[in-house]
């Protein structure tokens, strides 16, 4: 029962980090205004709202002007609801609800990072001020149980390495390689990863980034790398799977 209750949550929060990916690089309300139909702007009913279900009855278009309804919506409902019920599954029930919050804001991260090349100072903060707050005050909420100074340190590392590495690309070349929202993104990922999974995440993004590079046209004028995207992917990775193959490790 616990595992459906989170997977449910899950699409929900899904449905919810939809209508923040449209509507926070727009600067609209993501609180009060009533979905509209991307298309004709009309409202849309409550029963033609419901995570995935809505999708798969409308049989991926508008009930309003039959036009193709974006499969992100459906995509990342599901992703998140998976991403919970295996959270549920591997973690005691306060660590899953704390880590489940965590993933919905790196999740958000992920998607505009990925869309817009945008990463909200506010998402950085939240992961920034939650990751110390819970090491100094319960460190065993944190997956990781890093201590305060570990989490702290991390941090600090973690941005003066990618500010130093955004200095020198601009003086040497001249250009932004990498924008702040990276530079506390790092910071904010570090403060829950803790410094020796803090390698790892460099290095996980870094084969993400070459391979995003790889598959793209990389002919573009204007040719970005979302690395807060990468950066947000290695995160879950790396929460995920030490417990995973723990769990795997017991059953066999």
């Amino acid at each position: 029962m616990i595992l459906i209750t989170f997977f449910l949550a899950g699409l929900l929060l899904g449905s919810f980090a939809n209508v923040c990916i449209i509507r926070l690089p727009k600067d609209e309300d993501i609180f009060l205004s009533r979905s509209k139909c991307f298309s004709c702007r009309k409202n849309i009913p409550w029963f033609n709202n419901i995570p995935v279900f809505s999708y798969i009855h409308l049989k991926g278009r508008s009930d309003c002007c039959d036009k193709k309804i974006s499969l992100q919506y459906p995509i990342v409902e599901i992703f998140m609801g998976c991403l919970l019920l295996l959270t549920g599954a591997i973690f005691s029930l306060p660590q899953a609800i704390t880590i489940s919050l965590v993933f919905f804001v790196v999740t958000l991260i992920i998607v505009i990072d990925y869309y817009h090349r945008i990463i909200f100072d506010v998402m950085n903060y939240i992961l920034i001020i939650s990751g110390v707050s819970i090491s100094l005050i319960y460190p065993e909420l944190n997956p990781e149980n890093i201590s305060f100074k570990n989490s702290i340190l991390t941090g600090l590392i973690g941005f003066g390495l990618f500010f130093s590495l955004k200095t020198l690309f601009k003086k040497i070349k001249g250009i932004d390689a990498l924008g702040m929202g990276d530079v506390y993104l790092i910071a904010g990922l570090g403060v829950w990863l803790g410094f020796e999974k803090f390698l790892y995440i460099l290095s996980i993004s870094s084969i993400i980034g070459i391979f995003y590079y790889l598959i793209v046209d990389k002919k573009s004028e204007n040719f970005e790398i979302p690395y807060g995207s990468a950066l947000g992917i290695s995160f879950i990775i790396l929460i995920l799977s030490e417990k995973l193959i723990q769990q795997v490790i017991t059953l066999l």
